[in-house]
């Protein structure tokens, strides 16, 4: 019996041992197999959420041009070529200069990586066509982004190339002119004349057509406005507009919102004393049917529209330029006209007037002082007045609006 009892016990305490290796083995087993998925989840997770931060980097980024305008199509290209940029690089881009005539030209394109230049007849006075396409070519290899080069070349008195001496093949009247002899069958035709004339010397942009509407010839834009009905206007505009940007060369509808019957004056300063109701029914049209017809730029004028905004000229007007982008549709280039060709500093909200303008909604600041307005831009950024996002949203359109018109490759 004692034997019996001690073999039981053996056998008993053999059982419970194999039993508990048998535990021990399958919980090792289980941790070993729970280790690595926890280990894996950890990983997940880190990698989930750095991607999440990216992919909300990545969108608070591109939600600054959702608007599916005209340049949607570059807006990705141009997405990544403005995060290369510097914040210097890209407060020059908005700077669209007149152009020196002396050797300071090259330096300021190197030194604040301008966007773009505005020529004159000055510049180019002693050159040939190809002399022009040289000159404009040198400065596309000083730049660090290929720039802007404009001019105005509406016809009549307002001309920057074809009354050159060595472009005598060119004598383009004012559109007035060519509208009462020839009809829009003659505007179409000069169009096309002074799109390629343009575009064979490498100039990009045009800062035309007028849309302005002026009926008496004491009015500011008698002699540069078509002077047809509204519709007539409407539809030179589209002309102009689809005929120029089919050849290459942009456009930029000017002068907005409109200058419309305003006598002309001495005054520094042109105050627009009209209805509001006028701009809805007249000078608002030409306006929209360039936009309809895909027009890349639009000039905003220095006038004060006291029925729109008493207290800033337009192109320093938040209100007027919410008009242009909500009220017009207009998705393109915002280009002040000419910032240095009056003192602006009372119509600017106490602010530096250049600051104003970029504050304001403009894209591109059209200037003379180019290092005043570079500085001026640069130390608003820096100091907070401008956020950065302005900045950025504006270097982004005018980056995919370069793609667009082919500047940018």
């Amino acid at each position: 019996m004692k034997k019996f009892i001690i073999v039981s016990v053996s056998l008993i305490l053999v059982a419970a041992g194999v039993f508990s290796l048998s535990l021990y083995s399958f919980f090792s087993k289980s941790e070993d197999k729970t280790e690595p998925d926890l280990k894996e989840t950890v990983v997940e997770k880190a990698t989930k959420d750095e991607v999440k931060k990216e992919v909300k980097t990545d969108t608070d980024y591109l939600t600054l041009l959702s608007d599916n305008g005209i340049f949607s199509d570059n807006y990705e290209k141009a997405y990544d070529y403005v995060s290369k940029m510097t914040k210097e690089q890209m407060v020059g881009q908005m700077i669209l200069s007149s152009c020196p005539t002396d050797e300071s030209d090259l330096d300021l394109v190197t030194r604040y990586a301008l966007g773009g230049y505005v020529f004159t007849s000055d510049n180019f006075y002693s050159l040939d066509a190809s002399g022009i396409k040289d000159k404009l070519s040198k400065y596309n290899e000083s730049a660090s982004t290929p720039m802007v080069m404009a001019v105005k070349e509406e016809g009549g008195a307002v001309t920057t190339v074809s009354d050159l001496p060595a472009f005598t093949e060119y004598n383009f009247a004012h559109n007035r002119e060519t509208f009462v002899t020839g009809g829009m069958d003659q505007i179409k035709v000069e169009e096309q004349k002074k799109a390629e004339m343009l575009s064979s010397i490498g100039i990009n942009l045009n800062l035309a057509p007028v849309c302005d509407m002026a009926v008496e010839q004491n009015q500011i834009m008698y002699s540069r406005s078509l002077g047809g009905t509204v519709e007539e206007t409407c539809e030179f505009v589209k002309n102009v507009t689809e005929i120029s940007q089919s050849k290459g060369v942009s456009v930029a509808l000017k002068h907005f919102p409109g200058y419309g019957t305003t006598p002309d004056t001495m005054d520094a300063v042109v105050t627009d004393t009209r209805e509001n109701s006028v701009f809805e029914t007249n000078d608002f049209k030409p306006f929209e049917a360039g936009v309809e017809a895909k027009s890349h730029c639009v000039m905003v004028s220095n006038v004060l529209v006291q029925s729109l905004d008493p207290t800033c000229v337009a192109s320093l007007s938040d209100y007027i330029h919410t008009i242009l982008r909500e009220r017009i549709g207009f998705t393109g280039l915002a280009i002040t006209d000419n910032l240095d060709s009056a003192d602006y500093s009372g119509y600017s909200g106490g602010k530096n007037v250049y600051v104003q303008a970029v504050l304001s909604g403009n894209d591109m600041i059209m200037v003379d002082k180019a290092e005043d307005a570079y500085m001026a831009i640069l130390n608003g950024l820096n100091d907070g007045t401008i956020d950065e996002e302005i900045i950025k949203k504006a270097c982004l359109r005018i980056i995919a609006y370069k793609y667009t018109a082919g500047i940018l490759v």
